[in-house]
């Protein structure tokens, strides 16, 4: 790290690397020096590179004493004081070596950290394994989303960090992350079984640069947990422990396979797997989306090696799917005429129960009308001039008759309505089946909001209350015109 090796080269003139470590919130590395030679102009220089918000400490400690001489602060006069110490050493004949450990902790402000080596960095990202690592940058997430490095030269960025050159602070930077982030985690639940969802929170484009990164290492690694995590959006099944991510793929075929953070340059898997991940949580429907993906990937994965895909199966999917839909649409047509039939015959059930409640009618009218004129016919043929049109015995016969008619008026309407019931649950159950093959909305436009079945309803209704004015009109005139001829004639 350049500021680390400047402020050690400002104090001594043989400067011996003994390591450095860098994690999330600090940094630590540790010089050997001989020959003592403090530079107060190049140590405000290399100080001065350290930002703001991160806490430094540089602690010299000699090597022919347990004396230590120790500089927290950029303010002049204690870089004075700091600076006078170790001349009083450097005084002596004899060389002076010493151990000088720079530290930093890093501040955390305007979500903004400082990565001052990004070698250093991926080393500690990657310790540990894949699970460690995921852990790791969700936790620096929490805390920051730009990252700021002196060895960038331009911005780089994913949905999860911003990586950039320092000196960009006039730069209004917003959070990186997409809107509708929470909405794909929601929607791969429904269709994924991810056991460690809860603590990696992530998806696919926080790992995916919008140009590659410079720093090789950490564009691979986030190559690598691209591909885990577009898997972990795409498999029936998957789990992310410390050491290795295993998933399962239940297609044509079922493949289980494992990936472990070893160095692999995935880039080139991680897309294939990132464009069928964009392609599935895209417009349509995921599950139908995901289920194609996953019987064509079953088939282009090779040795059950997810890093291993062969080429095409992005168009095969494709492909796939607009077959798919094909079916779907001649599918669709089925129903639409299932519905329209099932109209029709709505339409000539509800005439044939005005058509029976009619027969009813006639047949029940037509016998008392010909009791009637069959009785005044012979009667008035047959009958001496002291003979009645209508005797006592006939009369009581004609008022059976119309007792029947009654009864026969009273079990015609009561069948009628019964058969409405049952038309009209017959026509609610034939519609219920439909829900689960189309929308709603698109089953009541295709139903007409039962514009046609409602029609019909009031339209049996209406013949019914017809035939029952009709049917009581005509019995009670047959009834009057009977009983007056009766008292005229007696």
């Amino acid at each position: 790290m350049m500021i680390f090796t400047a402020i050690a080269n400002a104090l001594s003139a043989s400067v011996i690397h003994i390591d450095t470590e860098e994690t999330n919130t600090n940094v630590r590395e540790r010089f050997r020096l001989s020959q003592m030679n403090v530079d107060r102009t190049a140590l405000d220089i290399a100080l001065a590179k350290i930002n703001s918000r991160d806490n430094f400490s540089v602690g010299v400690l000699y090597s022919d004493s347990d004396q230590a001489t120790s500089l927290e602060s950029c303010e002049s006069n204690a870089i004075d004081v700091f600076c006078r110490r170790l001349e009083l050493h450097c005084d002596d004949d004899e060389p002076v070596s010493a151990i000088v450990t720079i530290s930093i902790t890093k501040g955390f402000k305007d979500k903004t950290a400082t990565i001052y080596s990004l070698d250093q960095i991926e080393k500690y990202w990657r310790l540990g394994g894949i699970g460690q690592t995921a852990n790791k940058i969700h936790s620096l997430s929490e805390k920051a989303y730009i990252l700021e490095s002196a060895e960038l030269q331009q911005t780089f960025a994913t949905s999860l960090f911003v990586f950039r050159p320092p000196n960009t602070n006039n730069l209004i930077q917003t959070n990186p992350e997409l809107p509708n982030k929470h909405k794909l985690i929601s929607t791969r639940d429904k269709s994924c079984l991810f056991y460690e969802s809860k603590s990696y929170p992530f998806i696919p484009q926080d790992f995916s640069f919008g140009s590659p990164i410079s720093h090789i290492g950490i564009g691979r690694l986030f190559g690598t947990l691209q591909l885990v995590f577009a898997i972990v959006y795409i498999a029936d099944i998957s789990s992310l422990s410390s050491s290795e991510f295993t998933a399962t793929i239940k297609g044509y075929r079922h493949v289980s396979g494992s990936i472990m953070l070893d160095g692999h340059d995935d880039q080139n898997a991680a897309l294939a797997y990132y464009e069928i991940y964009i392609w599935a949580y895209g417009d349509g429907s995921t599950t139908d989306k995901l289920g194609i993906s996953r019987n064509l990937l079953s088939i282009h994965i090779e040795d059950d090696h997810f890093r291993k895909v062969k080429d095409g199966s992005m168009n095969a999917i494709i492909s796939n799917y607009s077959i798919y839909l094909k079916e779907n649409v001649k599918q669709y047509i089925d129903i639409k005429n299932k519905l329209s039939d099932q109209i029709q015959k709505q339409s000539e059930k509800a005439n044939d129960m005005v058509k029976s409640i009619g027969g009813y009618l006639r047949t029940s009218i037509f016998t008392v009308y010909s009791f009637v004129i069959t009785t005044f016919i012979v009667r008035s043929i047959s009958k001496t001039s002291t003979d009645v049109t209508f005797s006592h015995g006939i009369y009581i016969i004609f008022l059976m008759f119309l007792i029947l008619s009654v009864c026969t008026l009273v079990y015609a309407y009561k069948e009628c309505t019964a058969e409405l019931e049952r038309f009209e649950s017959i026509y609610n159950s034939f519609k219920s089946r439909f829900d689960d093959l189309i929308a709603k909305s698109d089953r009541d436009r295709i139903l007409q909001n039962d514009a046609e079945f409602n029609r019909d309803v009031a339209y049996v209704k209406a013949s019914r209350f017809r035939a029952v004015v009709l049917w009581g009109c005509a019995l009670g005139a047959v009834f009057l015109f009977v009983t007056v001829v009766k008292l005229l004639c007696y």
